[in-house]
């Protein structure tokens, strides 16, 4: 089993003595107990719920990200953002990709209690961290802070739903797949700021509130759709800048953003759709009635569905109906969480659902793969299929779709299927995955799963994690613990690291004296740790072992006479406890004939993918180095070394506000 990073948060999973298969007992006449079925193991299913979202981390690093054993990097290069893939495909689509992280980010702001007590907090922190990592590098900010252009989708969706593979196999996106706006694609923007400003709220990220009120700000001052390479329709804008101004009133308490919630969130208004990507005033009522104490609205449109769908399973809409399902039980399991002021208890209506779709229904299926003995195994994922279609397509039509019938397909644990067509649970084609409408799997059907399990464990508090998953699976070590009743305790403070930095003449390999240096951790502002002038002897700092979204770098203030330096500020990353971290820090006095400032990636222009690679070095160094040259030229503030704010001035380029000629700037 492939091990991965993180050593400290991480343990490879123990190899289940029966993991669940393929070929798991489809079309037969069993019928299992409600106890064979796990009906009422909601720990469980919150825990299994996350999973998905490791099978669709993108771009370089998702080899260590991901916890499951068969995803690799892909679609690295200058345009990697990071971000999750859309669903068992490689494009990354701005609408669904907001509407999932803002909807996961107001479930552990809803059941932070729920998530620690099963330890699936460092898993769920991972994926908004992840989900605001890619928002604020699809952004670009001009020196004011304002939004000039985001990114609102990655990757084309012809070409990509062209191909059949995994996404390790797509190799990089191309310019062309790259699509931005300056002044439309308001309702992802207003995505993007809920689920910064969420992010904010629930684990104090100063820079993702920055981000988050810079782009609702883009938002509400264009009130535009862009129809440009945009996946997914949406009907409007401003139930988005609704459910965006209600988060940050609660990150900021300002009251104009409650005044822009509450104006669009009231019962007068037009909104007659579920909670989705296409439609989130429910939730902005939600949020709106947390705020205010009104529940009229919210509650009146939930009792409305339920009194409608008594006794049979809930379909909102035939393509994906679990989707559709699913949120509506989140949503009414936030109501429930808050029955003694919105006077409404929802709990036992979606159980019963919830029942349907972990296998109580009529053709003793459970939607969610791996889950039990009746799971779905054949989602519609390239990448859990395992099967490669070359450009013919010839594979494709000899496959029957089922999983079973690929060598070395996967068990995509947690996912949660598309669902029947109609209340008939026999529309479900359980071993079809080229049944897209009942074997879907995606961003926004996932948390619709992890929003009710998260409910209804916080009502009924039934359920226990598990320590073993299967052999493809390396469990969080905060699930083991608390599926073994134990509680991980950070080491002791007392056990720094240490940073040892040396500068040398690289010509003469002597020690250089004199050089006046800091260590700072890069928060926002970043914090002094250590500040001193360099002697014949190594330096060492004792520093505490840092967050891994909160590395420390090198400033050299200033250098003796002659001298320049070709590799300043790097991200540096303790990763163990009592680690030494060596930086040998080369200074020389080469000319600067090749200098091309701004050429960070030394491809002889300057744009946009310069700063990206400043941006990677700054975070990581040892995995994103910059050649000795590339250093030089990406120091275009004309302060020592290579920080943020190169990136920023490259941006600034590439927005149009100053020209590659500028640069280097004048220090000021």
């Amino acid at each position: 089993m492939k091990m991965k990073g993180k050593s400290i948060r991480k343990f490879a999973a123990f190899a289940a003595s029966a993991v669940m298969g393929a070929t798991s007992l489809a079309g037969s006449a069993f019928t299992a107990s409600a106890a064979d079925l796990q009906l009422d193991n909601y720990a469980k299913l919150l825990q299994y719920s996350l999973y998905f979202y490791d099978a669709n981390y993108c771009g370089a690093g998702t080899g260590e990200k991901s916890h499951f054993s068969w995803r690799d990097d892909c679609h690295t290069g200058s345009n990697d953002m990071g971000g999750f893939h859309d669903a068992g495909d490689g494009i990354i689509c701005g609408l669904t990709e907001g509407f999932t992280a803002s909807t996961l980010g107001w479930m552990y702001y809803e059941y932070k209690d729920e998530f620690d007590k099963t330890g699936t907090t460092a898993h769920l922190k991972d994926i908004t961290d992840e989900f605001a990592r890619y928002m604020r590098n699809c952004t670009t900010l001009d020196g004011n802070g304002n939004v000039t252009k985001f990114i609102y989708e990655m990757g084309d969706d012809g070409k990509d739903h062209g191909k059949w593979r995994a996404p390790e196999l797509m190799g990089e996106r191309g310019n062309d797949e790259i699509y931005s706006t300056a002044d439309g694609a308001s309702d992802v923007a207003a995505q993007y700021a809920a689920a910064l400003a969420q992010n904010y709220i629930n684990f104090k990220n100063e820079e993702d509130l920055k981000y988050a009120k810079a782009l609702y700000d883009f938002a509400a001052k264009n009130r535009k759709m862009t129809y440009e390479q945009m996946t997914y329709s949406d009907k409007s804008v401003e139930d988005d800048i609704a459910w965006a101004a209600g988060w940050l009133y609660l990150a900021t308490n300002e009251q104009p953003y409650l005044d822009a919630n509450s104006k669009d969130t009231s019962g007068t208004n037009d909104w007659v759709n579920d909670y989705y990507y296409g439609g989130v005033w429910l939730g902005a009522a939600i949020i709106n009635a947390e705020i205010t104490g009104n529940w009229t609205a919210p509650v009146n449109y939930i009792q409305g569905v339920v009194n409608a769908n008594q006794n049979k399973f809930y379909v909102m809409n035939s393509w994906g109906s679990a989707r559709h399902n699913t949120l509506m039980q989140t949503c009414a399991m936030a109501v429930t969480k808050h029955k003694d002021k919105s006077g409404a208890d929802f709990s036992e209506w979606c159980k019963k659902q919830m029942n349907m779709i972990l296998g109580d229904n009529n053709a003793n299926v459970c939607l969610v793969v791996g889950y039990n003995d009746v799971s779905a195994t054949s989602p519609h994922h390239r990448a859990a299929s395992n099967l490669y279609v070359d450009d013919s397509w010839s594979q494709w039509g000899s496959w029957d779709g089922n999983y079973a019938n690929v060598e070395g397909s996967h068990i995509l644990y947690g996912a949660l299927c598309g669902g029947p067509t109609s209340e008939d649970f026999t529309t479900f084609r359980k071993l079809d995955a080229k049944d897209s409408t009942s074997n879907e799997v995606a961003l926004d059907y996932q948390v619709g799963l992890v929003g009710a399990a998260a409910g209804l464990y916080s009502y009924f508090g039934t359920g226990s994690v598990v320590a073993e998953i299967g052999s493809e699976v390396t469990v969080y070590p905060e699930e083991i613990a608390a599926a073994n009743g134990e509680v991980i305790v950070d080491p002791p403070e007392k056990e720094n690291c240490t940073l040892s930095v040396t500068f040398y003449d690289v010509d003469t390999n002597e020690k250089i004296e004199g050089v006046e240096a800091q260590i700072v951790q890069v928060t926002e502002p970043e914090t002094l740790i250590e500040e001193w002038t360099s002697s014949a002897e190594t330096f060492n700092i004792d520093v505490p072992l840092n967050d891994e979204s909160t590395p420390y770098r090198l400033i050299i203030k200033s250098l003796p006479d002659g001298y320049q330096c070709n590799a300043a500020s790097g991200g540096i990353v303790f990763k163990d406890y009592a680690e030494t971290i060596t930086l040998n820090v080369p200074l020389n006095k080469a000319s600067q004939d090749n200098t091309m400032y701004g050429d960070a990636n030394l491809d002889k222009k300057v744009s946009i993918s310069d700063a990206v690679a400043i941006l990677q070095y700054i975070a990581n160094g040892s995995k994103y180095p910059l050649e000795e040259q590339a250093l030089i030229n990406a120091d275009v503030d004309t302060n020592l070394g290579v920080t943020g704010n190169d990136a920023a001035v490259i941006q600034q380029v590439d927005a149009g506000v100053y020209t590659a000629d500028d640069l280097p700037l004048k220090a000021k």
